[in-house]
């Protein structure tokens, strides 16, 4: 995702709580605000981001995308890994609220593990639909993994 130091970062569903800690060890003067629907993911993201927390780069919240109160274009990426609603039919509020958060000049990244090509397809589709010219890549991320990466820029 090339974070640079000032970047303002979405995360949708952070889980335990693993790539908090990768994007926030990379900013100075930006943040991560990383939210998952599960309170339970949400205290474990937190315990494991005290330090980022602390200083200002990392922000964890029990929430719904739907609900995130920021104001329009304050994102410069966003980002979910492994989060099914880009793969599991209409999530067209979901986009709508996507595309209202991110900046006119940022990007929304979909991470898959094991990535399906029905699931990468799909992925291709639902952004293309919303405005997004997309790219894809896949690559192995270790241990014998591949991870695939659609890559959404907005197009209107």
């Amino acid at each position: 995702m090339a974070i640079a130091p000032d970047d303002q970062v979405l995360e949708i569903g952070c889980g335990r709580g693993t790539a908090v800690s990768l994007v926030a060890e990379r900013l100075t003067g930006g943040r991560i605000v990383a939210i998952d629907r599960s309170a339970a993911m949400a205290r474990l993201a937190a315990k494991r981001n005290e330090i980022h927390i602390s200083s200002g780069r990392a922000e964890i919240r029990r929430a719904e995308l739907e609900s995130v109160d920021f104001p329009p274009g304050h994102f410069t990426k966003i980002f979910a890994v492994n989060v099914s609603l880009f793969w599991l039919g209409s999530a067209t509020p979901q986009m709508a609220r996507l595309r209202s958060l991110l900046a006119p000049e940022g990007r929304l990244y979909v991470f898959g593990e094991r990535p399906t090509s029905a699931n990468v397809s799909a992925t291709e589709r639902l952004l293309a639909v919303h405005g997004f010219a997309t790219t894809t890549s896949i690559a192995p991320s270790g241990q014998g993994r591949v991870l695939s990466c659609v890559t959404g820029t907005l197009t209107r």
